[in-house]
């Protein structure tokens, strides 16, 4: 008895030791599957952002096939991919690290355009401001600053498109460029 039951769990460890192989098989590489992480926490990030909450089967799902799409695999690949890589945080770690550096830069170019946009703004206010107090108070001032009004809001339109567009991901605190001094001219 004492022999079958060596024989059994032998057996047992033989199975087990040879299923790490069978994991492997269908399972996206690691570039692939740090490419496609990076697209599904933007869509996630933008589905964050969607004024209802509840849209997510709406929205949600027609976005996640599209980048399944965009890189070639399908949402069962994708699982079995997850899978994998979380039974192997050795593999997984490294993984979240470049990620995460991937969406933080990112998330710095878009504020650095933001920063650049601003600018330009600021610059054309200015230059309106200075037209308007050399005197001119003739209907051309009311056009200028009917014109600097339309680039505030111009500017607060732009913002809003571009949080949108290209959203955070989920759990990092990146910090967004906020226009509050735009907004008390309203």
């Amino acid at each position: 008895m004492r022999k079958h039951i060596i024989l059994f769990f032998s057996a047992l460890l033989f199975l087990f030791a040879c299923n790490n192989d069978k994991d492997a098989k269908g399972v996206l590489g690691r570039d692939e599957m740090v490419n496609l992480l990076v697209d599904v926490h933007l869509v996630d990030g933008s589905l964050l952002n969607q004024p209802n909450g509840d849209s997510l089967y709406r929205n949600g799902t027609g976005r996640y096939f599209y980048v399944f799409k965009q890189h070639h695999t399908d949402s069962a690949q994708f699982r079995k991919s997850m899978a994998y890589y979380v039974s192997h945080p050795d593999v997984m770690i490294p993984m979240y690290d470049d990620i995460a550096k991937i969406l933080q830069a990112k998330s710095d170019s878009i504020n650095a355009l933001v920063a650049k946009d601003n600018e330009i703004t600021r610059r054309r206010m200015e230059r309106l401001q200075k037209k308007t107090q050399k005197g001119k108070q003739d209907s051309s001032s009311d056009k200028m600053k009917d014109d600097a009004k339309k680039i505030q809001l111009n500017l607060i339109d732009k913002e809003r498109r571009m949080r949108m567009s290209q959203p955070l991901p989920n759990g990092k605190n990146i910090p967004r460029p906020v226009l509050n001094h735009f907004k008390r001219g309203q």
